[in-house]
C-alpha cells in the first residue's frame, strides 16, 4: 500500500502530522462543551394561551374549537393534542419526523394568525414556541429570609436578582414561581356602591383617569427648548383613595368612602417550600446553542459574588444544578472509558507478548481518540452520556485494525527473520489491507440507517453513531500508516523471536494446535455443530415473551417526585395541609438531601401550571455513593409511607423523575386513551378502564384525566327579563368575572416597577351562593339590581380539564408500572381491556412509553434490516462474492441471541439503547468473518486446497488476531456493564447486551463459520 510505504519511509513527516493532529484534538476536547444529552430538536411546537378564569368548557368551545381547525391544516402534520384546563390551553402539534421544524413553527404562527380574529378579547397573547429540551432550566434557585414577608422576598427577587442572573453569558431568561406577586388591592364594599349609586365601570373608569403621566409637547423659551410633561402617576395609596368618584348633594364620594386600598398581593394560588420552609424559586433556562455545565457554573459564580449584597437574612438554596449531575454523570463514563482501555491494552499485551508491541497500540489509542474529539468540535457535537458512550464502544473496536496489522507484522517477520523489516511492514500491511478495509465499511455500513431513517431513537443515538463512525474511519487510517511506523521503529530494536519468548505465548501455541484439533473433528460432524447452534434460535422463542421491555432505562440519579391529586374542588390550603402531613416523612431522612414542594400547580415543560387541587414534591437523594438504596429502591420504600398518609377523596403518587431533555408523552407509563363522540359515555368508559388497571397487580399511580366532578355555581340568566331591564349576557357575565376575578384598573409605580391596580370584591365577603346572588348589577334604565333579579345560580359540576387528538374529544387513564417492565405491564392491560366489552365506535389507543416503545420498535426494526443490506452490499462488492457475505450475515442472529440470553440472565429489559449492542455484535461478527473467510478464500484458491483443509489452516492461522479483536471489545465494555458509577445507567443494557452476542460469537466464529464454509463450498468449487 502506497501510504503504508510513505508512512514507514518517512517517519519524521508522519510523526509530525500526527502531533500536529493530536494538539488540534487536544485543543478541540477543551472546547467541546459538556452536556447530559446531545443537542435534539423535536419537530413539535407548543401553543399555551392563558385565560384567566375561563372554565374547561368555555376554553373548549371558544379557543380549541377555533385553533384547532386551522392547526390541522399545518403540512406535514402527524398528529395534534390539546388539553383545556381552568384558564389555560395547551395544544401539541406534533409533526412528522423529518420535518423542519423551523418551518414548522412558521406554519404554526401562521395558522395563528388565521385563528386570531375568532379569539375572544380578554385572553392573554399566545405563546408559541418550538420544543427544545436544550432551553430546559439549568439550575433552579430558592430564596427564602425568615425576616422578610413572602411578598417583600419575591419582590426582591423580581426586581433584583433577576436581573442580575438575565446578564450572565448564555441565560435566555428565568421563571419564578411562588411566594406572594405584590399588587395593589381595591376592596370594594358592595354595599357603599349601591348607597352611592356607584357602578364598577365608573370606579375602574376614575382609577384609570386620575393616574396618567404623558408627554405634552414641546415650548421653546428663548435658545431653549423644553419639553411640558403632565406629571399625575399614584405617587402613594392615599393619592388612590383620594381619587373623587361623584358629586352627590350630599356631598363628594371617594375610592376611600367605598373601597379599602392595600398594598397588598394576589391571590395564594401556588406555594412554594424548600426542605419544609417557605421560598421563592427562581428558574434559570439557557439560550439554546449555550453550554450547559457553562451557564450553570456562571450562575453559581454570580450568586457567590451578589452574596455580599444580599439583604440580611436572606438565604439562597438550591433545587436542582444540572451542572453536577451531567458532571458526575460523564465523569462516571469517562471512567468507565479509561478503565476500558486499559483493558484492552493490558489483553493485547497479553496476546502479544511484547511491551514494544503493547506501546504501539499504547500510542495509537490515545492518538485516535484525541483526533476525533477534534472531528467532534467541527461537527459541534458536545460531551454528553450518548457521545461518551460511543466513544466507549469505539475504544473497544478502534485498535481491532491495528491488532490485525501488528500481528501480521509480527508473524511475517518470524517466518522471515532476515528481511527488512521496513518491507515486511509494508507486505503485512498490504497483505491485510482488503480485509481490514471491508471490515471497517462493512462497520460504518451497518451505523448508516441512522442517518436515513426517521425517528426519536435516530435522533437520540445520532452523535454517538457518528462518533463511533469517525473513531473507526480515524483508526484505519492510524493501522495503514501510524501502527506499522512505529512496529517497524520499535520492533527494528527487539529478536524477531520476541513473539514467542513468554510462558503465555508458548502456551498460545498448544492451545492453537489443540484448537484445530477441535476444530477438524467438529467440521466432520459438521451438521451437528450446526443443529446444536440452532437449537439455540430455537429457545427464543421461550425466553422473547418473557423478555421485559423499555424505551431508555430509569436512571439512578435520586430523583423522585411525590404527585398529589386531591379531590375536584379541594381549595390550596386543602393541598397543602395534605403535601405538609407527606413532608413530615421527610424531615431527618439521612438519605434525602432536600425536597422542594409545590402546592397548587404541575410543571411541564417550561411553565408552571395552577391547578388547585394538586402538588408535588421533588425529592434529591444524596448521591449514589453515599446511599444503600437504588432510586427505585427508596420508591418502593415511601410508597406505602405515603399510602398510609390517607389523603380523603384523594391520592398520592410516588414515582422516579423521568429523565429531562427527551420527549415526554403524556405524565404516565402507561396512558390509554379512549375517544368517541359521547363524552359521558367515554368518561364511562375510562372509569371501567381504571377500575381494571387497578386490579391489575403491576401498575400504580392511576387516575382518570377528566374528572367530571369539580363543582361550579352557574349562573343561567333569565333572557326576556333581562332584555327587559336592559341588560345583556355580556354585560352580567362581565360584571361577576370583574367583581369575583378582579378587574385591573391601571397600574401603580415604584421605582422602575409597575404593580397591578385591582378592584375587586374581598375573598372572605364571597363564600356562599348568597353572596354570588346578591352581586348588584348596573340597569341600562337607571338605578341597580342584583344578580338575583334576572338569573337563578345552581350548583352543579363540571370537567377539570378537556383532553382532545385530532379534534376529537378524549379521556386518557394514565398509570405507572410497577414491580415490572413498561412492556410487560402494557401486555398484561391489553389481555385485560380485550375481555371488556365496549361499544361500537369507541376507539382505545395507548400512549406515553407505549407510544415510544411502538415508535422504537418500528425504527429499531428497520435499522437492524438496513445494517444488514448494507453490510451485505459492501461485502459482496468487496469480494465480488455473494457466497462470502451470505455465511458471514447468516452467523449474525446466532450471535444476537446471545444477546437476547445474557440480557434475560441479568434481568435487564430490552430498549432503545440495546440496539448500540447489536449492532456492535454484528459489527465484530463481519469483522470476524471476513478474518476467517477472506483467508481461507485465499489459501483455498492460491493453495489449490479443499475448503475443509483451507478453513483449518485459516482457522489456525487467524485465531489470535480473531480472539484479540473480541475479546478486547468485551473487556472494554466490562466496566460500562457493571454500572459501578455514576452516569451509566443509560448505557448499561447496551453493554451487557454486546458482552452477551460477543461471548456467542465465540464459538461461531471458532466453529460455526468454519462449518458454513465447508458445507457451502464443495470440493468441485461450486458455490452454494
Amino acid at each position: 500500500m502506497r501510504i503504508t510505504d510513505s508512512s514507514v519511509k518517512r517517519r519524521t513527516a508522519t510523526s509530525v502530522i500526527v502531533i500536529a493532529l493530536v494538539v488540534l484534538g487536544s485543543y478541540g476536547l477543551w472546547r467541546i462543551p459538556l452536556n447530559f444529552l446531545p443537542d435534539i430538536t423535536y419537530p413539535l411546537v407548543k401553543v399555551h394561551i392563558y385565560w384567566p378564569g375561563a372554565t374547561p368548557e368555555e376554553i373548549d368551545k371558544s379557543l380549541a374549537d377555533p385553533v384547532e381547525r386551522q392547526l390541522a391544516s399545518v403540512e406535514g402534520l402527524d398528529y395534534l393534542e390539546s388539553s383545556a384546563i381552568e384558564g389555560m390551553y395547551t395544544a401539541l402539534v406534533n409533526f412528522e419526523y423529518g420535518v423542519d421544524v423551523n418551518v414548522g413553527y412558521q406554519d404554526v404562527l401562521a395558522a395563528m394568525a388565521r385563528a386570531a380574529r375568532n379569539l375572544p378579547e380578554d385572553i392573554e397573547p399566545p405563546i408559541i414556541i418550538k420544543a427544545d429540551p436544550s432551553q430546559l432550566p439549568v439550575v433552579q434557585l430558592t430564596a427564602s429570609s425568615e425576616q422578610w414577608d413572602l411578598v417583600k422576598l419575591r419582590t426582591w427577587v423580581e426586581d433584583w436578582l433577576q436581573d442580575r442572573l438575565m446578564a450572565v453569558p448564555g441565560v435566555a431568561g428565568t421563571e419564578i414561581v411562588g411566594g406572594l406577586k405584590r399588587e395593589i388591592r381595591v376592596h370594594l364594599d358592595a354595599k357603599g356602591v349601591e348607597k352611592y349609586q356607584l357602578t364598577l365601570a365608573n370606579v375602574i373608569k376614575r382609577l384609570r383617569e386620575e393616574n396618567v403621566e404623558q408627554f405634552g409637547g414641546r415650548v421653546t423659551v428663548g435658545p431653549r427648548e423644553y419639553i411640558a410633561r403632565t406629571v399625575g402617576e399614584y405617587d402613594n395609596l392615599d393619592q388612590i383613595k383620594n381619587v373623587l368618584l361623584a358629586r352627590k348633594d350630599e356631598g363628594k364620594v371617594f375610592v376611600g368612602d367605598v373601597a379599602n386600598v392595600e398594598d397588598s398581593h394576589e391571590d395564594v394560588r401556588v406555594i412554594t417550600r424548600l426542605d419544609g420552609k417557605p421560598c421563592v424559586k427562581l428558574s434559570v433556562l439557557k439560550q439554546a446553542d449555550a453550554n450547559t455545565v457553562e451557564v450553570a457554573r456562571a450562575v453559581n459564580r454570580k450568586i457567590q459574588e451578589l452574596q455580599a449584597g444580599f439583604p440580611e437574612g436572606v438565604q439562597i438554596g438550591m433545587v436542582e444544578n444540572q451542572a453536577e449531575y451531567i458532571e458526575a454523570a460523564l465523569t462516571g463514563v469517562r471512567n468507565a472509558a479509561v478503565e476500558g482501555a486499559i483493558l484492552v491494552i493490558l489483553i493485547v499485551y497479553v496476546f502479544l507478548g511484547s511491551w514494544r508491541q503493547a506501546l504501539v497500540m499504547a500510542l495509537a489509542l490515545p492518538v485516535t481518540m484525541v483526533v476525533n474529539f477534534g472531528l467532534m468540535k467541527i461537527a459541534g457535537f458536545s460531551l454528553n452520556i450518548f457521545s461518551l458512550g460511543g466513544l466507549v464502544v469505539a475504544i473497544s473496536v478502534v485498535l481491532d485494525n491495528s491488532i490485525v496489522v501488528i500481528e501480521n507484522i509480527t508473524r511475517l517477520k518470524h517466518e522471515q527473520p532476515d528481511a527488512p523489516l521496513d518491507r515486511v511492514a509494508v507486505t503485512a500491511t498490504a497483505e491485510v489491507g482488503p480485509a481490514i478495509v471491508a471490515a471497517t465499511l462493512s462497520f460504518i455500513a451497518i451505523f448508516v440507517p441512522f442517518l436515513i431513517l426517521p425517528g426519536l431513537v435516530s435522533l437520540l443515538f445520532r452523535e454517538l453513531i457518528l462518533v463511533i463512525a469517525g473513531v473507526v474511519i480515524i483508526s484505519l487510517i492510524t493501522a495503514v500508516t501510524f501502527a506499522p511506523m512505529l512496529t517497524s521503529a520499535l520492533l527494528g530494536r527487539t529478536s524477531p523471536h520476541d513473539s514467542e519468548s513468554t510462558r503465555f505465548q508458548r502456551l498460545f501455541s498448544r492451545v492453537t494446535e489443540g484448537y484445530g484439533l477441535v476444530l477438524e473433528s467438529i467440521l466432520r460432524r459438521r451438521w451437528i455443530a450446526v443443529g446444536t447452534l440452532c437449537a439455540v434460535l430455537v429457545g427464543l422463542v421461550i425466553v422473547l415473551p418473557r423478555m421485559g421491555t423499555e424505551f431508555l432505562p430509569q436512571v439512578d440519579d435520586g430523583r423522585i417526585m411525590v404527585k398529589v391529586r386531591l379531590p375536584t374542588g379541594a381549595s390550596v390550603s386543602e393541598t397543602d395541609k395534605a403535601l405538609r402531613r407527606i413532608e413530615a416523612l421527610m424531615e431527618d431522612d439521612p438519605l434525602i438531601e432536600s425536597y422542594f414542594t409545590l402546592v397548587g400547580g404541575k410543571v411541564w415543560g417550561l411553565y408552571t401550571y395552577q391547578i388547585a387541587n394538586e402538588g408535588e414534591i421533588n425529592i434529591q437523594l444524596v448521591p449514589r455513593h453515599d446511599r444503600n438504596l437504588s432510586t427505585n429502591e427508596y420508591v418502593a420504600r415511601l410508597r406505602p409511607a405515603a399510602a398510609k398518609i390517607g389523603i380523603p377523596g384523594g391520592k398520592a403518587m410516588v414515582m422516579p423523575m423521568k429523565v429531562k431533555g427527551i420527549r415526554k408523552l403524556g405524565d404516565a407509563d402507561i396512558e390509554l386513551s379512549i375517544r368517541g363522540p359521547d363524552t359521558t359515555l367515554i368518561f364511562e368508559l375510562a372509569q371501567r378502564a381504571a377500575g381494571i388497571m387497578n386490579k391489575l397487580a403491576y401498575f400504580t399511580n392511576v387516575y382518570v384525566s377528566m374528572d367530571m366532578t369539580k363543582p361550579e355555581y352557574q349562573i343561567h340568566v333569565d333572557r326576556k327579563r333581562s332584555a327587559e331591564l336592559g341588560v345583556s349576557i355580556s354585560d352580567v357575565a362581565g360584571s361577576v368575572k370583574a367583581l369575583l376575578h378582579g378587574a385591573v384598573a391601571t397600574k401603580y409605580r415604584e421605582g422602575q416597577r409597575y404593580y397591578n391596580v385591582r378592584v375587586v370584591i374581598p375573598e372572605q365577603e364571597m363564600t356562599t351562593r348568597q353572596d354570588l346572588e346578591n352581586l348588584v348589577l348596573e340597569c341600562a334604565q337607571g338605578g341597580y339590581l342584583r344578580v338575583r333579579d334576572l338569573a337563578t345560580v345552581n350548583q352543579a359540576v363540571g370537567p377539570v380539564e378537556i383532553v382532545r387528538e385530532d379534534q376529537v374529544k378524549s379521556v386518557v387513564v394514565r398509570g405507572d408500572a410497577s414491580g415490572t417492565t413498561v412492556g410487560q405491564a402494557l401486555a398484561e392491560l391489553k389481555d385485560a381491556l380485550a375481555k371488556m366489552k365496549r361499544p361500537t365506535g369507541y376507539e382505545f389507543t395507548f400512549g406515553g412509553q407505549a407510544l415510544m416503545m411502538a415508535d422504537m420498535k418500528r425504527t429499531t426494526t428497520g435499522i437492524l434490516a438496513f445494517a444488514l443490506f448494507f453490510a451485505f452490499v459492501v461485502l459482496a462488492v468487496q469480494f465480488n462474492s455473494l457466497k462470502l457475505p451470505a455465511l458471514i450475515l447468516g452467523s449474525v442472529p446466532f450471535c444476537l441471541a446471545g444477546l437476547i440470553y445474557m440480557l434475560y440472565l441479568t434481568g435487564i429489559p430490552l430498549g432503545a439503547t440495546v440496539l448500540i449492542g447489536a449492532l456492535v455484535v454484528v459489527a465484530a461478527t463481519v469483522n470476524e468473518g471476513v478474518l476467517l473467510l477472506t483467508f481461507a478464500e485465499e489459501l483455498r484458491v492460491r493453495d489449490r486446497l479443499s475448503a475443509f483443509d483451507a478453513v483449518i489452516a485459516g482457522a489456525k492461522i487467524r485465531l489470535r488476531p480473531r480472539l484479540m479483536t473480541t475479546i478486547p471489545i468485551i473487556m472494554g465494555l466490562i466496566p460500562l456493564a457493571l454500572n459501578i458509577e455514576d452516569g451509566g445507567d443509560m448505557l448499561q443494557p447496551m453493554a451487557v447486551g454486546a458482552i452477551g452476542g460477543l461471548i456467542m460469537l465465540l464459538p461461531v466464529a471458532l466453529f460455526l463459520m468454519p462449518c458454513l464454509y465447508v458445507i457451502c463450498t464443495p470440493e468441485k468449487n461450486s458455490e452454494c
